[in-house]
C-alpha cells in the first residue's frame, strides 16, 4: 500500500510556505529529478516539504502513466459575472511546519536548486491566524475530515493510478476585508453561512442559497463532493486574503466546488463570498505518494 507525502495529514502546525514554479522545458530532464531529489532529502522532523507536479511536467518525466483525470486547471466562467482565472503551472511546494525560520531556511534551499532550471511565479508565506480562523473572523475549515476519514477523501484509492498520491488545488484569493467587516455580523453570516464566535452551521430558512457553504456544499449522485482542505491566511496590511490549497481524491470534487461558487451552473447562482473576495490564481497539481515519487526521480 502506497504511503501519503509526509506532511499532508500533519496539523496542528503554524507556519506554511506555497512556492509555484514555472519550468524551462528546454533543460536537462536529470537535472530536474537531480534538483527534486535533493528538494526532498530536506524533509525532517521539523519541517515537511509536499511536491507537486503540474499535468506538463508530469508528462515531460512519467510519460508511461498519469493518475485518472488529471489535467491543467481552466478558467471558470460563472454566469452572473465571477470567473476564476488558470495560472496554471508546473512545480509546486509546500511547506508545512511550526518554525517560519526553517521554512525560510528550507525555501532558500529550494530554491537554489530550482533557479537554474525554472521561474519562481508565487513566493507566498501563510500562517494561522488565532484559532485557525480566515481573516474574515471566521473559522476555516470547520468541515474538514478527521482522522480515519481523511485519506479516503484526499488520497487516490488503492487499485487506481497514482495511489496514496492526491489531487491538488492551489488559489491565491485577495480579500475586500474594509467592505466585508462593513457588515453587520448577522450579514456577514448570511454570507458564510455559519454563525461567526463559533461556526455553528445555519439551519432553515436561515441559511442563504447563496452562502458560501451552501454553494461548496455539493452532492453527486447522493455522494457528498468532500475534499481536505489546508488553507491559511497570507499577507500584509495592504494586500491580503486566504490561500486556499486542498486535496481531493479525484479532482472533480474540486471542479464542481469552483462551478458552483462561480454560478457556472444551471442554478446561475454565485458564492456571496465572491462579492467580497476575489481569485487571482489557480492551478491543478498532483502529489504522488512517496513511493512513487522516489521512482519518479530515481
Amino acid at each position: 500500500m502506497n504511503t501519503a507525502q509526509q506532511g499532508i495529514f500533519i496539523e496542528g502546525t503554524t507556519a506554511f510556505t506555497y512556492l509555484e514554479y514555472k519550468l524551462n522545458f528546454s533543460g536537462d530532464q536529470n537535472k530536474l529529478k537531480t534538483a527534486l531529489r535533493n528538494i526532498n532529502e530536506l524533509n525532517d522532523e521539523n519541517i515537511s516539504i509536499i511536491i507537486c507536479f503540474g499535468k506538463k511536467v508530469w508528462d515531460w518525466i512519467v510519460p508511461a502513466w498519469s493518475p485518472d483525470s488529471f489535467a491543467d486547471f481552466k478558467e471558470v466562467i460563472g454566469q452572473t459575472g465571477y470567473s476564476m482565472p488558470s495560472t496554471q503551472r508546473d512545480l509546486f511546494f509546500w511547506l508545512n511546519s511550526d518554525h517560519k525560520d526553517n521554512n525560510f531556511d528550507v525555501a532558500r534551499a529550494i530554491h537554489k536548486e530550482m533557479k537554474s532550471i525554472a521561474i519562481l511565479e508565487i513566493d507566498q508565506e501563510g500562517f494561522r491566524y488565532h484559532d485557525s480562523r480566515d481573516f474574515t473572523g471566521f473559522i476555516d475549515g470547520t468541515e474538514n475530515p478527521k482522522d480515519d476519514d481523511r485519506p479516503d477523501i484526499a488520497l487516490v484509492p488503492e487499485g487506481k493510478p497514482g495511489a496514496g498520491g492526491s489531487h491538488v488545488f492551489t488559489q491565491k484569493w485577495i480579500h475586500d476585508l474594509e467592505s466585508f467587516h462593513a457588515l453587520s455580523v448577522k450579514k456577514q453570516e448570511k454570507v458564510i453561512g455559519r454563525t461567526k464566535p463559533d461556526s455553528i452551521e445555519l439551519e432553515g430558512d436561515d441559511m442563504p442559497e447563496d452562502s458560501h457553504v451552501s454553494r461548496a456544499d455539493a452532492k453527486v449522485d447522493g455522494v457528498a463532493m468532500k475534499i481536505y482542505r489546508r488553507s491559511t491566511p497570507f499577507g500584509n496590511v495592504s494586500e491580503h486574503g486566504l490561500f486556499f490549497l486542498a486535496f481531493a481524491c479525484d479532482p472533480y470534487r474540486v471542479q464542481i466546488q469552483l462551478e458552483r461558487m462561480t454560478g457556472a451552473t444551471k442554478d446561475k447562482i454565485h458564492d456571496k463570498l465572491m462579492e467580497y473576495s476575489k481569485p487571482v490564481t489557480g492551478s491543478y497539481w498532483f502529489a504522488p505518494s512517496k513511493e512513487d515519487l522516489y521512482d519518479i526521480l530515481n
